[in-house]
């Protein structure tokens, strides 16, 4: 059951670098949710860490040599350790590494896969569910992204993948959600009624408005 009031946040794994804003940093009291951005899509069309070191390599205070898991994700979990209402997610993409989804949501082989993909990955590494943030489907983005005019209802069916086999895991409610851009060219290029089937919310990207 998604919470009846959600307060989302995005951490980027790049904030420990040049910002020094870490995990321990979040103002978590204030909130329901916490997407982490991101994770990458490899070449064989599955989930990929997006920076390892800063996901599951770097040790911070109280960390062990031995310990099975370390980086960004395992302080998430500490959170959640202690903050039992909050919930992570793990977002996919993003500007820099959107490229690959058109051919990830193109067949239902691809599709399988990456959904699989992602069900390990949130099981690994302990997260609550799934936000892709493809950017974008059919047109615009990062030049040199692969795109496609099925991309619009590919996405449907990639998220009715991911839906279904994270529903086939027993005794747990994953979440899966999507960024969206605002404008009216981006929401054109996606079947908003078909993927809200599938979806718990949208997270809209409305800062990409300007005055």
């Amino acid at each position: 059951m998604v919470a009846s009031k959600i307060v989302l946040a995005y951490f980027t794994a790049w904030s420990i670098y040049a910002r020094s804003f870490f995990v321990t940093d979040i103002p978590v009291d204030k909130l329901t949710h916490i997407n982490y951005a991101f994770a990458n899509i490899g070449s064989d069309g599955r989930i990929a860490l997006g920076d390892p070191w800063a996901d599951t390599d770097k040790t911070f205070d109280g960390d062990t040599w031995n310990q099975p898991l370390r980086g960004n994700f395992n302080q998430l979990n500490k959170l959640k350790a202690t903050y039992p209402n909050l919930r992570t997610l793990i977002s996919v993409g993003g500007w820099t590494w959107s490229g690959k989804f058109s051919d990830i949501a193109l067949t239902d082989q691809s599709r399988s896969i990456f959904a699989a993909s992602c069900v390990e990955f949130i099981q690994k590494y302990g997260f609550d569910g799934v936000d892709l943030d493809w950017e974008y489907p059919v047109s615009g983005g990062l030049s040199g992204n692969i795109q496609r005019p099925e991309d619009k209802q590919n996405y449907v069916l990639l998220l009715k993948e991911i839906r279904r086999q994270l529903d086939a895991v027993p005794n747990k409610k994953y979440l899966l959600t999507v960024a969206t851009g605002a404008g009216t060219e981006r929401i054109g290029d996606i079947d908003l009624l078909g993927m809200l089937a599938y979806l718990d919310w949208f997270n809209v990207m409305t800062y990409d408005f300007h005055g």
